[in-house]
């Protein structure tokens, strides 16, 4: 059987990304295979690739030397985007790996991790895409050189971005509009709005990383705004990050210990556990006022809607373009932890507008966010949406 999609990934195995093993899993089943720069060993089994990989070996300093083809067996090195190098050799390697497989398109992940294949991709003459996330097209923008390599994207199949934020942005550099496909990420809905009880505890629920662009200290401060006025409020925070140990601090220092519950790292089955039984949804997104990083259009979001939750975040990057304020959600001004306390506020004191909001959620990421919907529209853009497949999703018990 010919294996038509080929997905270019800097590494397999990193548990935050889950939309590249969805998009290896789920995207075209038995009919895909994987090249990978590096790879976790200590998570890629967790990933449960059932796809032919191709680990290269990127080596820092003196180059690309060799690859190997190895399926359902890994190698880890260290890698760095900036530091590609390659061979004419051991591009012929990669040739006759796609031949043998029959690819017909290769899909990138991330701008500036997967640029080297911009070129390449000509070579063999199949066609590339790069998918775009959050900070190829945010902080990496910020470096003239990196501005000006992207241009190079208009002699590839195009660019596929998840906002129309992000969009903008790259038009802004000079890429054709007709290039740059905006495809947000999919998740797996219900097929109805999950029904809550009124309880005396209302469980918030947080995700992600505890970087500067998630702001976990402004999502917290919320809470312990709202928490004096609203005591029966409850925190689970999902994540793990280097700005952990002032978390904790912060924790400590408000005696929020009862209050707070900090889970770590946590695979996406025990997120979506923890967004059934909450009642309220919090992520304060932000710019890294450092580096510039940003989001391009969170999954944690787009779960907690599929999930019936109403959410409360900022207007920042493509956050707007699935949160309609007052509709679906609440949305704050970045940095804002005080109003984002008063729509908590509001929330838990009205058991009847959380299941309103909530509703609507559901019904948006019904209508625009669903796992098929990306799925339809990638395979579209790829030029593979001829091929059909027996595969389904597992059914999801709510």
């Amino acid at each position: 059987m010919s294996k038509p999609l080929a997905i270019v990934t800097p590494w397999i195995g990193l548990p935050s990304e889950t939309f590249i093993q969805r998009h290896m899993q789920e995207l075209l089943p038995k009919r895909t295979v994987a090249v990978a720069a590096t790879v976790n060993e200590l998570e890629s089994n967790n990933w449960n690739l059932d796809c032919p990989v191709l680990t290269m070996n990127w080596l820092l300093q003196s180059g690309l030397r060799g690859l190997k083809i190895q399926c359902k067996s890994y190698i880890f090195q260290a890698f760095h985007p900036f530091e590609w190098r390659s061979t004419e050799a051991s591009w012929i390697d990669v040739k006759q790996f796609f031949q043998e497989h029959k690819v017909q398109a290769i899909m990138g992940e991330y701008l500036d991790q997967c640029f080297p294949w911009t070129k390449f991709s000509q070579k063999l003459d199949i066609p590339f895409f790069g998918h775009a996330h959050g900070y190829d097209v945010s902080r990496i923008l910020q470096c003239p050189k990196w501005r000006k390599r992207y241009l190079r994207y208009n002699d590839t199949g195009g660019i596929i971005t998840v906002s129309q934020a992000s969009r903008e942005k790259l038009l802004d550099l000079g890429l054709q509009p007709d290039k740059v496909h905006v495809v947000p990420c999919g998740v797996e809905v219900p097929a109805s709005p999950l029904k809550r009880t009124e309880q005396e505890v209302i469980r918030c629920l947080a995700v992600g990383r505890m970087v500067a662009k998630k702001a976990p200290l402004k999502t917290l401060d919320a809470f312990r705004q709202a928490a004096e006025i609203c005591p029966s409020l409850r925190l689970d925070y999902v994540g793990t990050g280097h700005l952990m140990p002032i978390v904790q601090e912060f924790i400590r220092s408000y005696d929020l210990g009862d209050k707070v519950s900090i889970h770590g790292g946590q695979a996406n089955e025990v997120v979506k556990q923890l967004m059934r039984k909450a009642d309220i949804f919090l992520q304060h997104s932000m710019v890294d006022p450092v580096s510039g990083d940003e989001e391009g259009l969170p999954v944690a979001i787009l779960e907690a809607m599929a999930h019936s939750l109403p959410v409360v975040s900022t207007r920042h990057a493509g956050i707007p373009e699935a949160v309609l304020n007052g509709s679906t959600g609440y949305l704050v001004e970045e940095g804002d932890s005080t109003g984002m306390a008063e729509h908590l506020v509001m929330l838990a004191r009205d058991f009847d507008l959380r299941q309103r909001i909530g509703n609507s959620g559901w019904h948006r990421a019904k209508k625009h966010f669903s796992w098929e919907k990306e799925k339809r529209e990638l395979l579209r853009i790829l030029g593979l949406n001829q091929y059909k497949f027996d595969e389904r999703l597992p059914a999801v018990e709510y």
